[in-house]
C-alpha cells in the first residue's frame, strides 16, 4: 500500500485530510490492496456490496447483461474512481451490475460500515470522509444523466455525435481519446457495432470527425 500512498491521499475519497488523519482512517477501516487480473470479476449481479473499492491501477468496466445475454456497458472507470458506491450506500440492496477488470488492476478496499460509523471521539476525519462520499455520489449522478442523454438520441448518428460532443467538452478540446474500443463503444451506446462503424466512416468522409482507433478530432462543421 505504501507505493500508492500519495495517490490514495490525493483521491476524491480522502481529499482534504492530513497525513495523520489518513493513516488513522486506513487503519480504522482495515484497508487493504487487492490485485485483479484482466477479465476477473470484482462484483457480480446479485452481490450484497459491503466495501468501497478505489481503483489504484488499471481500469474496470461496469456492465449489465440482459436476460438473453446481451452485454451493456454502463461505464468504464479508470484510476482514482470508485466502484458501485451507490449500492454500498443503499443498505440491503443487491447489485444489479457486474464490475470487471478490463486490464490487470489493483484496488484499495475499505469496509463501508466502518467508513460511515462515527468513532467515539467524533473525529473530524470521519466528517470529511462522509462529505467527500456525498460529493462523489453527486458526480456519479451527473455522469449518469450524461449517459442517459447519449443513449436517448433517436439515431446512431445522433448518439455518436452527442457522445463525442460530451467527451470534447469533458476534455476541453476538440481532440481527445475515448476509453473504449469499437465493440465497447457499441455496447456503451447500446447500438450495433457494424452500423456504428458505418456511421463513423460516413461522418469522417463528411469531414465532421477524424479518428484513428480511439483518438478523435471534431470539426466545427455538423
Amino acid at each position: 500500500m505504501d507505493k500508492y500512498y500519495n495517490q490514495i491521499k490525493n483521491s476524491p475519497v480522502f481529499y482534504g485530510m492530513s497525513d495523520d488523519e489518513l493513516q488513522g482512517l486506513l487503519e480504522c477501516f482495515n484497508a487493504r490492496v487487492r490485485k485483479y487480473e484482466e477479465g476477473e470479476m470484482i462484483i457480480r449481479q446479485g452481490d450484497m456490496i459491503k466495501n468501497i473499492y478505489l481503483i489504484l491501477k488499471g481500469a474496470v468496466n461496469i456492465e449489465k447483461d440482459t436476460y438473453w445475454g446481451r452485454r451493456m456497458i454502463i461505464s468504464q472507470l479508470a484510476e482514482n474512481n470508485n466502484i458501485a458506491l451507490a449500492f454500498v450506500a443503499s443498505k440491503n440492496v443487491e447489485s444489479n451490475i457486474d464490475a470487471i477488470a478490463v486490464e490487470d488492476s489493483e484496488l484499495l478496499i475499505l469496509n463501508y460500515e466502518k467508513c460511515t460509523s462515527m468513532c467515539q471521539n467524533a473525529c473530524t476525519r470521519h466528517k470529511v470522509l462522509i462529505n467527500n462520499l456525498f460529493e462523489i455520489l453527486s458526480k456519479e449522478n451527473i455522469e449518469l444523466i450524461q449517459k442517459i442523454e447519449n443513449i436517448s438520441q433517436k439515431t446512431i448518428r445522433e448518439k455518436l455525435l452527442t457522445y463525442l460532443s460530451n467527451e470534447a467538452k469533458k476534455n476541453r478540446s476538440n481532440s481527445f481519446e475515448i476509453p473504449f474500443n469499437r465493440q465497447d463503444l457499441a455496447d456503451y451506446l447500446n447500438i450495433d457495432r457494424s452500423a456504428m462503424s458505418f456511421e463513423l466512416s460516413k461522418l469522417q468522409k463528411e469531414g465532421i470527425i477524424a479518428y484513428n482507433k480511439n483518438k478523435f478530432v471534431l470539426s466545427r462543421q455538423v
